[in-house]
């Protein structure tokens, strides 16, 4: 039989699922915030939870739509209230996060002989 008498293959089309799409909400990036403030992992999380490690990387990521009930699990095993986590989201209250990654971008474009100031000022904390 020639390769030209075969039928083409026919793929089966994936199913289009959420976790296909990333969508970074505030809500996700708090999360993860909030997760790694408590030196937590999302392998020691997950059970916690009762949820697969896949699933809290996918709300973390922006794969997953959170919804209150659900944030509100991440909340209790993270140790922040619901009004802690609006009031972060609002900007009410800082997320020290931001102020890290600033400070990072900050030190990033120093000169060299800046940097050495900020280092040995930064030691005598």
């Amino acid at each position: 039989m020639k390769n030209d008498d075969k039928k083409p293959l026919r793929t089966k089309r994936k199913k289009k699922r959420r976790s296909d799409t990333k969508v970074m909400t505030k809500e996700a990036s708090l999360l993860k915030f909030m997760r790694e403030s408590r030196h937590l992992s999302m392998r020691r999380v997950a059970p916690i939870l009762g949820l697969s490690e896949a699933t809290v990387n996918h709300s973390e990521n922006g794969r997953r739509d959170l919804d209150e009930a659900l944030i509100k699990r991440f909340l209790k095993v993270y140790g922040y209230t619901w009004d802690q986590f609006q009031l972060m989201l609002s900007g009410e209250v800082e997320v020290p996060e931001h102020t890290r990654s600033e400070c990072i971008d900050i030190i990033n474009r120093l000169e060299d002989s800046k940097l050495k100031t900020v280092k040995a000022f930064l030691n005598t904390f």
